[in-house]
């Protein structure tokens, strides 16, 4: 642990202890000296660690941003495309192509990195018909800072600027918003959406139709940041929390950090990690934030609904390394809104061997302005299930489903298929979980006037 010996020797000679001509008064306050370090060691341990885990949860997205940068951006190994520019999935997820973990089957994907240091980047969208299409812009803290698209803007073309903590100017003149990041890095993930295969092509033009180009000049590659291990994930987060302008109402936290040697603020050796402080640190923020992502949310008729707190997380930093550890990337559910569930109505396990259904009561179909899904996952794996008849999803833009006289719509979930395979939704064979997607859901739907029905098994 470091210490300022050379003051408290200051103090012991001024103090008259460590007098010339008397040896053993001056070996006494080394003695004083190390005693003095050991005690004050052992006693700003806690100290460091707790600050330390506290930094540790907080840098758990952070991080996990930097590790997606590294490899989407800065890698030539495994760059998906440059600054400024999308990558395009330009073909729906199946069980063998996915762009992630849990994918959705009702929306074609896009990813693109911003690069904001000199100067804004203009996304120039064009006309999309009737078609839902969304960009979710997210800052290197994993907040939400704007949703652009269907629901605020409609379907016109249109030019939307995004533009960095230090970039001063007015908004850009033919541009309808000006969104302003926090962090110099941002992320888009464009969602365009596809009214089955037959549509997917359609799709991908509109999707191509989206756009990105910047305002001032590129900026060199940042430097790729090692995240193999815990200290190298303490230096990854102290490289980031310098390069950006410390937020509003988190001063009296980065001064915290700068104990640490953490951040802008740092304070060299002020309190110096001791060995293995740093990796129980790192081991214990990653198991509060898988621990508390177990009970997000709420609880009705066994789906559990994320429906505040999600998106956006303003200092609630455990909530945002929770769902950064669970699902990274989360709209706020205003925009989406995925309640999921891996239990029947009896609370056992989704299991293939069994059959079940999903029955929505008359005038209780999911409430989306935009579109709903339930799509079925393995429950190991998070991804999508292989099946004969290739429907990994049923909603409300699926053809041929079977409704009742009153409204009703009942949807078979199993592995075998049913007599009747209209409202079929294949499972694998053994355990599974199912996740609805309701896209700009209603306001009965995020206020819980509006509940999922529970999945029965029938087998």
């Amino acid at each position: 642990m470091a210490t300022n010996i050379s003051t408290r020797r200051a103090f012991l000679t001024t103090a008259g202890l460590a007098v010339s001509g008397a040896p053993w008064l001056a070996a006494m306050a080394g003695e004083l000296d190390r005693s003095l370090a050991h005690q004050v060691e052992a006693a700003e341990r806690p100290v460091a660690a707790s600050i330390a885990t506290l930094a540790a949860l907080y840098g758990i997205p952070l991080v996990g941003m930097q590790a997606r940068l590294n490899s989407e951006i800065i890698d030539p190994a495994t760059r998906l495309a440059p600054f400024d520019a999308f990558y395009r999935y330009a073909e729906l997820a199946t069980p063998e192509r996915a762009p992630f973990k849990a994918p959705n089957v009702d929306t074609l994907y896009a990813t693109a990195w911003l690069d904001l240091r000199s100067g804004p980047v203009v996304l120039s969208a064009p006309p999309t018909g009737t078609r839902y299409w969304n960009a979710q812009v997210m800052d290197f803290t994993t907040d939400t800072i704007a949703n652009v698209g269907q629901g605020r803007f409609g379907n016109a073309a249109g030019l939307f600027a995004f533009a960095g903590p230090d970039w001063t100017g007015d908004q850009p003149h033919g541009v309808e918003a000006l969104v302003r990041s926090p962090t110099d890095y941002a992320l888009i993930l464009l969602r365009v959406l596809v009214d089955g295969p037959q549509d997917e092509a359609a799709a991908a033009a509109v999707q191509a139709g989206f756009t990105l180009a910047r305002v001032g000049p590129a900026e060199p590659l940042p430097a790729l940041l090692p995240l193999s291990s815990a200290a190298e994930r303490f230096a990854a987060l102290d490289a980031i929390l310098s390069r950006d302008p410390i937020r509003s109402g988190e001063q009296a936290l980065m001064d915290q950090f700068a104990l640490l040697g953490l951040g802008p603020a740092k304070v060299p050796g002020h309190l110096s990690a001791a060995p293995g402080l740093l990796a129980e640190a790192d081991k214990q923020a990653t198991e509060a934030a898988r621990l508390s992502g177990l009970t997000l949310g709420r609880v009705e008729n066994g789906w559990r609904i994320i429906d505040r707190g999600i998106g956006a997380y303003g200092f609630d930093y455990l909530r945002r390394a929770a769902v950064w550890t669970g699902g990274p990337l989360a709209n706020v559910p205003e925009e989406s809104l995925y309640p999921s569930t891996v239990q029947d109505a009896s609370g056992d396990p989704l299991d293939g061997r069994f059959a079940y259904v999903l029955r929505f009561p008359p005038g209780g179909l999911p409430p989306a302005r935009a579109f709903w899904s339930l799509t079925v996952y393995h429950r190991d794996t998070g991804m999508l299930v292989a099946n004969p008849i290739h429907r990994y999803a049923i909603g409300n833009r699926s053809p041929d489903l079977q409704y009742g006289p009153d409204g009703s719509l009942t949807i078979r979930i199993s592995h075998n298929p049913p007599a009747d395979d209209a409202n079929w939704l294949p499972a694998p064979e053994g355990l599974f979980y199912l996740t609805l997607r309701l896209y700009r859901p209603d306001p009965a739907a995020l206020d819980g006037a509006w509940k999922p029905p529970a999945v029965e098994r029938v087998t």
